[in-house]
């Protein structure tokens, strides 16, 4: 065992009061070079605790000879009576006993007792016995601690955090004296309570924060009592005021203390009372000041004084929360569980004005829900991709051995996709996914501790609040695939690399080009059906001018769809694609891009000759193909169709002018309308077969590669989609009365500002590649609102017609769309587009600064430049947005000239070479919060970094917005970090409320990002 013997020995030597001492015979080893053996021998004895200590003599107690440790051993009586009198300890595990003998038997039998009851052992089962005879007489346990005690500053209250308080003190103290240096103390107040009968000892209830260096502080954070039952106002609260020596250790020292009831508060004029600290030497040791408010939920506490109070104006007396505070936190509590409370006083630079804050902090409803119907939509995307591939026919041996390669990676996708669900399903632990479980590969979909952190500020007797939302999470990245190819962005970059370029400049490949095309291809297909209703519409009204513009309309769409069947990519892609039949296929008429043998059949039977049944236009009507059908012929023929269904429409004008009848325009046209619908359908399928075809080229030599990327890509999308649809629920309810933003999502959609503190060094990069690109997909995504039914609130997501566009495209993916239920009073404050289901489009940006050690090693001998391209698109994109933000309100007045400013300043800081240049995100930030967008920030794991950057901007809005005074500023940050909703983070992540940093990576972070001392230490995360 480990023990100082400096200390031992001043313990042995000093102490003035033992529990026992005297002198004992113990048999030892003789002293000289011709001794040898064993003997009793004379030695002084002194018991401390669990310490038994001897001396050589009572005299000389200079330094003891040794010590014996009074634990797992028995003392028990010499049997053998060698020596009269004689005892013995035997330890657990161990031959060789001790031995002792005493003058007489009183004095052997006072030893055996003092000795047996010095053991912590004993004592605790003293302890327990105790315990059990007063909870048997009580009803109740009288020692109630707190379920984890760590560090002496770490227990919280002992009730439900999601439970609102009843009655919330602030304390304040003056006068408290110095420390022992004669400097200003570190003040902080630790909170006992007692309810008699019920209870009879002090249980510990909250703390504090630290206030550094400060005789007259002003606590900010403030102490809940009560919950759903109520409040007992007999409960007897006492107040220590310790000064804080060490905070790493949590080294304390008494100032004073002082006893009150709850009842006190509740009497005193205007629920404030003032008491005097005493020290333990009973003396004055300052004053202490409880202020105290109730909820407005709550009448109890206002009957009692009304009944207790002496003359009808007790009520005055009463003061109430504003009601915001508590509104904001039940609406959170639509989408998100397990909100946990924190408030907290500050002042102002005006002395009559207080600010009364919020901070929630709660896990998303759908961390698992979003993901598993994500995995559905995947599943049937892979599907539908072993459809299109078997669709392809009979190709030649190397082109089928490629072909069913890429089959089978669709096939092991949908087996391992399914069995993912299945998880999920009966997946029952927390609902958001610790950082400790981030490398889980049964929980890869889900996003690492998703959360929502809000702020509710309210002045003082005000019943309006303002909402600030921040979404925190961990770093979009496939934890479970690790970074030995690196990132996603680098991934895809190889395989861009070497596919085919669309010319020879190379600026654009193939297979970007086919996603365009296919793009194109969906809208023009969904505009032409539009246009085909609306012309059947005018057909049925009979009106010519009507008639006639619609199909001038029409045309334009259908002339722009022939135009794109000339694009050369498509047509390359159908001739190489005619190639690759094998010889017996050719002529088969089995050829399922002109039979369209996947496709609906609408209901018609087997019989009918539609396109979709290997039938082909003849010119004057349909009939089997005996081949398969040239591309350029198709082209022609959906040319052909809209000049007949043009002349056809000319006809009738026509004739209409003539003879004035009109009511057969309908019936007439309707073939025609037909027709050309089926060469369009025809048209897009064989388009979607043959670059299909395209991509497996493109791929032949990389299958393997490009279903990795493709799970990658899944893993990422999924944490990105189910935390941009948790920010925007909040974001919808917070903001749905302000009619400015509800038309800004109609006219330009939403910006989505990701904050990321990860470095550009070793595997952060890799996350930061993947990060990047998981935001930038968000692009694709689309949402609208849905009035939820019967409070049910589940999101509904669905594939749209195009794919995934942008600088890296997926052929394998389709676009994501969202219906986000609100509650029936959001809802009925929408505009009516929104209510009609109008897509609202997302403007994703990322910012990313590095901040921690690593950050520092990349700057001086990695390299940046990711960090740099990625802060100068997101400006750009910011810069486009605000174009448009500035088009629908105009260019004058607030917020426009604000941010026009703001969002140069940061252009600014982007393209200036800065080390950990935090202002790019501070006012990234603020740019987001004035174009009501949402914001979103993250780091590694989305709890220690993030956490240190949440607290900061809750601050700074405080001071920005709210007129925080600038002298406890610091004290604020120190109080969000130390004692707010991220330590609860810390907890529920890692068991351990403390920040994982170490005093090493604190020299490296920034000062603004710097966790107080005592707050954080190396925890496994």
């Amino acid at each position: 065992m480990r023990f100082n013997s400096k200390e031992l020995a001043y313990v042995a030597t000093h102490s003035t009061t033992v529990d026992k001492e005297g002198v004992l015979r113990m048999k030892d080893k003789q002293d000289g070079l011709f001794k040898k053996g064993e003997t009793y021998q004379e030695r002084y004895f002194r018991l401390k605790g669990n310490l038994l200590f001897y001396f050589k003599n009572k005299e000389n107690r200079s330094e003891p000879l040794g010590v014996v440790i009074l634990e797992r051993c028995t003392v028990e009586l010499d049997l053998k009576d060698d020596v009269s009198n004689s005892f013995l300890l035997v330890y657990e595990g161990e031959d060789h006993p001790y031995y002792f003998a005493c003058s007489s038997e009183e004095e052997r039998d006072s030893w055996i007792q003092a000795l047996h009851i010095a053991s912590y052992e004993c004592l605790n089962m003293q302890l327990q016995s105790l315990r059990e005879q007063l909870q048997a007489k009580t009803g109740r346990d009288p020692i109630q601690l707190p379920s984890h005690q760590h560090a002496t500053l770490d227990y919280e209250s002992q009730g439900d955090p999601n439970e609102e308080a009843v009655l919330e003190i602030s304390l304040s103290c003056t006068d408290l004296p110095t420390d022992s240096s004669g400097q200003p103390p570190n003040p902080l107040v630790v909170v006992h309570t007692m309810t008699p009968p019920l209870q009879q000892l002090w249980v510990k209830h909250n703390h504090t924060e630290v206030v550094e260096k400060c005789y007259n502080p002003q606590f900010l954070r403030t102490i809940g009592f009560g919950g759903s039952e109520g409040v007992e106002t007999g409960t007897r609260v006492r107040l220590t005021v310790y000064h804080v020596v060490e905070r790493m250790t949590g080294t304390m020292s008494q100032l004073g203390q002082t006893v009150f009831s709850l009842q006190d508060v509740l009497m005193a004029p205007k629920m404030s009372l003032s008491q005097s600290l005493q020290t333990n030497e009973m003396k004055d040791g300052g004053k202490i000041t409880v202020m105290a408010w109730i909820n407005d939920d709550n009448t109890s506490l206002v009957d009692i004084q009304r009944e207790k109070g002496s003359d009808g104006a007790a009520a005055e007396n009463l003061r109430s929360r504003p009601k915001s505070l508590s509104r904001h936190k039940d609406i959170l509590k639509t989408y998100f569980d397990n909100v946990i409370s924190k408030t907290f006083r500050f002042a102002t630079n005006n002395d009559s004005h207080v600010l009364q804050v919020q901070e929630n902090m709660a896990e998303s409803k759908w961390t698992l829900d979003i993901p598993a119907k994500l995995l559905k939509l995947w599943i049937d995307e892979e599907k539908q991709r072993i459809s299109l591939l078997q669709d392809l026919g009979e190709l030649s041996t190397e082109w089928g051995n490629v072909r069913q390669e890429m089959t089978d990676f669709c096939m092991s996708v949908v087996t391992t996709y399914t069995q993912n669900i299945s998880y999920l399903t009966a997946y029952t632990g927390p609902s958001f996914k610790p950082s400790c479980e981030k490398d889980n590969k049964e929980l890869e979909f889900i996003p690492v501790n998703l959360h929502v952190q809000r702020m509710t500020v309210a002045s003082e007797g005000s019943n309006h609040g303002k909402v600030y939302d921040v979404l925190t999470h961990g770093a979009f990245t496939a934890f479970c695939q690790k970074f030995k190819n690196g990132g996603l962005r680098k991934l895809l970059q190889y395989q861009k690399d070497f596919y085919s370029s669309q010319c020879t400049l190379g600026f654009r490949t193939k297979m970007q080009q086919a996603c365009s095309l296919l793009n194109e291809i969906a809208k023009l297909k969904t505009d032409i059906n539009h246009g085909c209703e609306r012309l059947c519409h005018a057909a049925l009204q009979g009106t010519d001018t009507l008639l006639q513009t619609e199909m001038q309309s029409l045309t334009e769409i259908v002339r722009e769809l022939v135009r794109l069947c000339e694009d050369p990519i498509l047509q390359l892609s159908a001739e190489k694609y005619m190639q690759a039949k094998s010889p017996s296929n050719t002529g088969d008429g089995l050829d399922l891009a002109a039979s369209l043998g996947h496709m609906s059949n609408d209901g018609r039977n087997q019989g009918d000759r539609s396109p979709e049944k290997s039938w082909r236009w003849s010119g004057s009507n349909f009939v089997r193909s005996p081949t398969v059908e040239p591309w350029e012929v198709t082209r022609l023929n959906l040319e052909a169709a809209i000049v007949c269904l043009v002349s056809k429409v000319d006809e009738l004008v026509t004739n209409m002018s003539s003879s004035g009848q009109t009511t057969s325009w309908l019936s007439e046209l309707s073939p025609a309308v037909i027709k050309l619908q089926s060469f369009v359908e025809i048209v897009s399928s064989r388009a979607t077969l043959f670059l299909t075809f395209l991509s497996l080229m493109e791929n032949k030599d990389h299958v393997k590669l490009m279903h990795m990327i493709k799970n990658r890509r899944d893993v990422v999308t999924a944490h990105a989609i189910t935390t941009l649809v948790s920010g925007l629920a909040v974001n919808i309810q917070t903001n749905c009365k302000d009619v400015k933003y509800l038309q800004q999502l109609i006219n330009i959609g939403v910006m989505a500002q990701f904050e990321s503190l990860l470095s550009c060094y070793g595997e952060e990069l890799a996350m930061l590649e993947d990060m990047t690109v998981a935001v930038e997909d968000l692009a694709s995504v689309t949402f609208c609102f849905v009035e939820a039914k019967d409070d049910v609130y589940e999101a509904v997501l669905s594939l749209q017609n195009s794919i995934k566009g942008g600088m890296f495209p997926d052929i394998n993916r389709h676009c994501i769309h969202v219906e986000i239920p609100v509650p029936p009073q959001t809802y009925n404050n929408l505009p009516p587009k929104l209510k009609q289901g109008n897509h609202i489009k997302v403007v994703p940006v990322i910012f990313s600064i590095g901040i921690n050690e690593q950050a520092t090693l990349a700057e001086k001998f990695g390299n940046t430049t990711l960090q740099e391209r990625v802060n100068a698109e997101s400006v750009a994109k910011v810069f486009n947005y605000f174009e448009k933000y500035v088009d629908d309100f105009g260019k004058a007045g607030e917020p426009q000239t604000s941010v026009s400013q703001l969002t140069k300043q940061l252009h600014t800081n982007v393209m200036t070479k800065k080390s950990k240049n935090v202002e790019v995100l501070h006012l990234a930030a603020e740019v987001c919060r004035k174009l009501n967008g949402v914001r979103f920030a993250c780091c590694k794991s989305g709890k220690d970094r993030t956490s240190m950057s949440v607290t900061l901007e809750q601050v700074q809005v405080l001071q920005q917005q709210h007129d925080l005074a600038s002298h406890v500023f610091w004290q604020s940050l120190d109080c969000f970090r130390s004692v707010g909703c991220r330590r609860d983070n810390t907890h529920k992540n890692t068991g351990v409320r403390k920040y994982a940093f170490n005093s090493l990576q604190m020299l490296y972070v920034p000062k603004l990002y710097r966790a107080p001392n005592g707050t954080y230490g190396n925890i496994q995360t």
